[in-house]
């Protein structure tokens, strides 16, 4: 791609339909190809768009008004670094933390690896000390 504003325009696609409960769970995973891999998500999921989907299932289950809020993008290449926060409200458990109905915003970035406008590979890093500090987690 010669310019950035492509991938600029699948990233704002990307996320709009991740804070859409109405239609994210029918379109969401077309943003990704089915060659995904994924780093920086737990451990204990396949790094695989399978185990991307089982993550993401988990968040929407628990956060169900979950939205996240790019700040800032920088695009080379077929590169997209992204720094945002996610927003939210605990609905059901998530890491081992039972609902406490609290809201939080933490801050986290992720990084995209483009091929013909699907992401190929992520790489996340997401706040989870602050996260747990407002849902009331005493670790």
């Amino acid at each position: 791609m010669t310019s950035v504003e492509p991938l600029r325009e699948v990233v704002q696609k990307l996320a709009d339909t991740f804070n859409n409960p109405q239609t994210r769970e029918s379109s969401y995973f077309d943003f990704y190809d089915d060659s995904l891999i994924i780093h920086g998500f737990p451990p204990n999921l396949p790094t695989n768009k399978e185990g991307f989907k089982q993550f993401i299932y988990l968040l929407w289950k628990a956060f169900p008004d979950i939205r996240i809020i790019f700040e800032d993008t920088i695009i080379e290449e077929n590169k997209v670094a992204g720094r945002y926060y996610l927003t939210g409200t605990h609905k059901g458990e998530f890491v081992d933390l039972k609902p406490t109905d609290k809201q939080f915003r933490v801050n986290g970035m992720t990084v995209f690896s483009f091929r013909d406008a699907k992401v190929i590979e992520r790489w996340n890093l997401v706040d989870m000390i602050s996260l747990k500090e407002q849902l009331g987690s005493q670790s």
